[in-house]
């Protein structure tokens, strides 16, 4: 993990947004398949990190509908 988190480090802000853009189907699916799981595993964090920077969850949303309309 600390691997793939030094190359993710490693790329250009437009190479690190191709790369979200890229993955998101991916998690969708593990979202699907794992629901439960993921909300009480990230819940916290994704709370924290949105209440940081002043998104909401229908920000966050909108972003990931844009991004899947793109691919």
């Amino acid at each position: 993990m600390n691997e793939l988190a030094q190359k993710f480090d490693s790329l250009s802000e437009k190479e690190k947004i191709e790369f979200i853009k890229e993955i998101i189907p991916s998690v969708e699916k593990l979202v699907k398949e794992n629901k439960d799981e993921l909300m009480k595993e990230f819940y916290p964090i994704i709370n924290n990190l949105l209440d940081q920077y002043g998104i909401t969850m229908e920000q966050v949303m909108l972003m990931l509908q844009m991004f899947k309309a793109q691919n």
